[in-house]
């Protein structure tokens, strides 16, 4: 296709964004006239670019420095996308990274510049990575599910202390430090004391950063309960698991595509549940049960009940909308039901609507316009994150390399496995060394330290250490690795001190919020080192079944 890689150092997209936004300023090119009609705080924004607010002009020579991409090649690039019609698509796992927050606001005002948002082929996209994210959505109903949000059955008798609402990336912080009050989007959080956790789904010790550190949290609890289908890496740290069976083994209903809804489909069970495994939906019922409240968690309905329901509360939405669809009966035996795409909605524009009439079709920000500018967040005052798209430096990087820790980490995602899912299976065999994750490394930084292709290397960080087969690879830039995210934590005691075996990479990653604002969780923020495993190889024991304490 005649594509071209330009490669900016980890974290600095934000960098090049305003350099190209300060190049295109300079020589006239903003589309000034889409600015003053469509955006709200151009004239702060571009104090920041110009270098009026911080005495920094934000020049190609400047990105360079940050970036390490020629200012030639910002420069042409800038020019290349305004003098054509210029899709961005980005992802959400950039977002991943030290002041991750700000590569996105950043491309909103580089789009905003050019002018192109609301135009076939134009303007930017976020989601097409995840479940038919950008594809023509159907005019039926979406499905409901089990209420979520429920007052307590019984009174309270003990006041809470603390927050009831925390962000999920200060798991392994709020653990820790009970009572600690800290800022989040605007406002002030108290950890509570946890005397008990039950995590149902999610494997926090393979998605949360620095590993090690929350290895200790979740000895903090009285007690630690985790329902799970496997011995996942976070189902071996709790006092009791509760085994709950795969989606072969019970009845279920799903919609096609999460963003698109293309269709129902009926998840009919295949085999019984093995051994002593259930039901989510049945586990926690028997807990509702033992506390007395199984008639209120239940509402009277069995599994199959609410999946009944929930299809019957979309039929008759999608009555009210003039989508006709089958009987319950009809649907589950047939299996599946696809939803129309109207052509209009296979035209879809994004922002179309908006840009023919910003006032009939507002976004849903501060302005209702795009938000260049939010007095709401400026307001805040947070050091990390200000009132305009900015570009920070990341803690740890290549900015930071020191001669203990030289290069800088990036972790992807894995195509052997979603997340961490599958990592128990044999499709993880297709993409490791030796059973461990591999460390993708350029050449270079192979050859200096005496590496080759297959080699178990010992790839370290401030916070802890794992092994990985090494990879060499010109895909990646000098002084930067690549471990892919996912692969399940499985610490041993080695003469090296403890080391993780399998190779999950958020055993390196600082774990910090991204900024006070979102705080969400960091997977690319870790300065480390890598070098050539000596002696024998610790055998992987992370999915063979622990030993059981039965009480």
């Amino acid at each position: 296709m005649g594509s071209e890689w330009i490669h900016p150092n980890p974290g600095t997209d934000p960098a090049v964004m305003a350099a190209m936004i300060y190049e295109l300023d300079a020589t006239g090119k903003i589309d000034k006239a889409f600015l003053d009609k469509y955006t709200y705080g151009w004239v702060e924004l571009r104090r920041y670019i110009v270098g009026e607010e911080d005495g920094v002009k934000k020049t190609p020579e400047w990105a360079e420095k940050i970036s390490g991409v020629p200012a030639a090649k910002i420069r042409s690039f800038a020019h290349e996308v305004q003098e054509h019609r210029t899709m961005f698509m980005i992802g959400w796992g950039i977002q991943r990274i030290d002041f991750g927050e700000q590569s996105h606001w950043m491309l909103a005002a580089l789009c905003s510049v050019l002018g192109q948002i609301g135009l076939p082929g134009g303007g930017l996209g976020t989601n097409y990575h995840y479940s038919s994210g950008g594809s023509p959505l159907s005019e039926a109903p979406f499905m409901s599910q089990i209420p979520s949000s429920v007052k307590p059955v019984r009174p309270v008798t003990k006041p809470w202390k603390g927050s009831k609402v925390l962000p999920v990336a200060a798991v392994t912080d709020a653990l820790l430090h009970p009572g600690k009050v800290i800022d989040y989007d605007g406002k002030k959080v108290t950890y509570p004391e946890f005397h008990l956790v039950m995590w149902a789904g999610g494997n926090p010790f393979v998605h949360h950063p620095d590993t090690n550190q929350l290895a200790k949290a979740f000895k903090k609890p009285d007690t630690v309960i985790v329902t799970d289908i496997v011995w996942t890496a976070t189902a071996r740290h709790a006092d009791i698991v509760l085994p709950a069976c795969t989606a072969f083994e019970h009845n279920d209903i799903t919609n096609i595509g999460t963003s698109s809804n293309d269709g129902f489909v009926a998840m009919k069970q295949a085999i019984e549940p093995q051994w002593e495994s259930k039901p989510d939906y049945e586990i926690f019922s028997a807990l509702a049960d033992k506390l007395g409240i199984k008639q209120a968690y239940t509402e009277g309905r069995s599994q199959m009940d609410w999946i009944r329901k929930f299809y019957n509360d979309a039929r008759q939405m999608g009555a009210n909308l003039g989508q006709k669809m089958p009987d319950f009966d009809t649907f589950w035996k047939k299996g599946y039901l696809l939803f129309p795409v109207t052509e209009e909605n296979r035209n879809y524009v994004a922002f179309a609507d908006f840009r023919a009439d910003p006032k009939a079709h507002p976004l849903s920000t501060e302005s209702g316009k795009i938000q260049l500018f939010s007095p709401k967040i400026a307001g805040y005052h947070y050091n990390d994150c200000l009132g305009h798209p900015t570009y920070f430096q990341p803690t740890e990087g290549v900015a930071t390399a020191t001669k203990e820790f030289p290069l800088a980490l990036m972790a992807c995602k894995s195509r052997y496995r979603m997340h961490s899912q599958l990592d128990c299976t044999a499709t993880r065999l297709r993409g490791t060394i030796e059973d461990r994750e591999p460390v993708w490394i350029n050449p270079k930084d192979a050859k200096a330290r005496g590496i080759q292709n297959g080699d178990i290397c010992l790839v370290k960080s401030r916070r802890g250490q794992i092994l990985a087969g090494a990879v060499l690879t010109d895909r990646i830039i000098p002084g930067v690795i690549v471990v892919h995210h996912g692969g399940w934590f499985n610490p041993r005691q080695t003469a090296h001190g403890v080391v993780d075996v399998r190779g999950n990479s958020n055993t390196l990653v600082l774990d910090k919020p991204t900024s006070k604002l979102a705080r969400g969780n960091l997977a690319s923020t870790a300065n480390v080192e890598v070098s050539l495993w000596k002696g024998a190889v610790p055998e992987v024991t992370v999915y063979d079944q622990p030993p059981r304490t039965i009480v």
